[in-house]
């Protein structure tokens, strides 16, 4: 259209100068240049158009043999490690085929062993089970055998009975069985309470310390206080210094006596004088009666004794005697503790036959201990305790089963 409008402007700028007839054979070639003109831009243009589109498929078609070789190449890479993938997975297959072969080989190894370790820790537990009750059933009796001790007894068993519970094994019924009936004979079984007895043996150890001997000994002080001013002699000072104290205690005597007969005013001189002489001579005669009497009693004394020589004992002897005493009663409780029947009546009887030889009899304290040592010597310290045979032989019998039972295993 650019190119239309150009010869339109030059047609009419030369129209204006040129004559009409000229103007009409110019304007007839300017159509015809015109024309051309088109006519060669368009070849020109649809040239360069199919030169361009030429180049441009040209250029595309590079393009598309370049990207189809990429691809080709591409693809022939993909295929290559498509190929090496599924080498890779063949062998993996076959890996993973003789891992499954080896897994199951070793669960059949594994369910082998472990069916032989239950059948051998079966075994073994039963076995340990079987000595753990058999040193429980052995602590049992020695206990009762030895120390007599139905308590610990009675522990032990319970102990194996809850152990028995706890396994839970059907043969051990029998050995769970026989334990029951054990312990309920033990529980039936009297008791002898040792507490109640070692402190009434405590109270006859006190008793015995402190009960007065025939003669006066350090360890009785309130006879010893007693005898001590009675037996020993008098100094000159003491016997000095007691004149005094009985003349004035004869004076007030006499004052005492006195006192009503000087208050009779009616009667005669000689009335008074003959009653004041009569309450002298009493109140003398008291005096010289009871120092008699205190002077006597240290060198006479009348006692009824079964053996003479318990009042020829020393204080020496007295004390060791104690202690002998207090030894046999020691001996009698552990005669008690380790029940022991001939040494408890032994040791009690002695004490006995002391306390009625060397002791005073009149004392509180020797009557009582004497009646103690007497109750204590009919307790009986040993009792007849039964046996756990039954619980012995049932586990006897279940070592025995097992042991058959191993050999026809084997």
């Amino acid at each position: 259209m650019t190119e239309n409008h150009i010869p339109a402007s030059t047609a009419a700028s030369a129209a204006t100068d040129l004559p009409v007839k000229t103007r009409k054979t110019r304007a007839g070639q300017s159509w015809s240049v015109t024309l051309s003109i088109v006519l060669l831009l368009v070849v020109v243009v649809l040239a360069v158009g199919a030169w361009f589109q030429q180049k441009r498929f040209t250029t595309t078609g590079r393009e598309v043999a370049t990207q189809v070789q990429t691809f080709t190449t591409a693809l022939a890479q993909v295929q290559r490690e498509s190929k090496q993938a599924l080498a890779l997975a063949e062998s993996h297959a076959s890996r993973i085929a003789q891992l499954e072969l080896s897994l199951r080989e070793s669960q059949n190894q594994f369910a082998a062993l472990e069916s032989a370790w239950e059948t051998f820790n079966k075994g073994m537990e039963d076995t340990m089970l079987a000595n753990d009750i058999e040193r429980l059933l052995t602590l049992t009796s020695q206990q009762l055998r030895l120390a007599g001790n139905v308590n610990n007894a009675i522990m032990a068993l319970e102990t194996a009975l809850s152990t028995l519970i706890r396994a839970d094994r059907p043969a051990f019924s029998g050995v769970q069985r026989a334990i029951n009936t054990d312990l309920d004979r033990l529980r039936a079984q009297p008791l002898i309470d040792v507490p109640v007895i070692s402190a009434r043996l405590d109270n006859l150890m006190s008793l015995v310390a402190r009960a007065p001997l025939l003669v006066p000994d350090a360890a009785a002080p309130r006879i010893a206080d007693i005898v001590a001013p009675v037996g020993s002699q008098p100094t000159s000072q003491n016997v000095v210094a007691a004149q005094p104290q009985s003349s004035s205690a004869t004076s007030s005597a006499s004052t005492t006596e006195t006192s009503p007969v000087s208050s009779i005013t009616q009667l005669q001189w000689w009335s008074q004088a003959w009653d004041g002489s009569v309450v002298w001579l009493k109140q003398t005669s008291k005096n010289v009666a009871s120092a008699l009497a205190r002077e006597l009693s240290a060198v006479v004394s009348i006692q009824r004794v079964s053996d003479a020589n318990a009042l020829l004992m020393s204080p020496e002897q007295g004390a060791q005697l104690r202690a002998n005493l207090r030894t046999r009663l020691l001996t009698a409780q552990m005669a008690l503790l380790m029940h022991q029947p001939s040494i408890w009546r032994t040791e009690l009887t002695a004490v006995e036959s002391s306390l009625l030889e060397r002791f005073d009899p009149k004392s509180v304290d020797t009557i009582a201990a004497t009646r103690l040592v007497k109750e204590l010597a009919a307790i009986p310290v040993s009792l007849s305790l039964p046996d756990i045979v039954d619980s012995i032989t049932a586990l006897e019998a279940v070592r025995l089963s097992e042991t058959t039972s191993n050999k026809n295993g084997n």
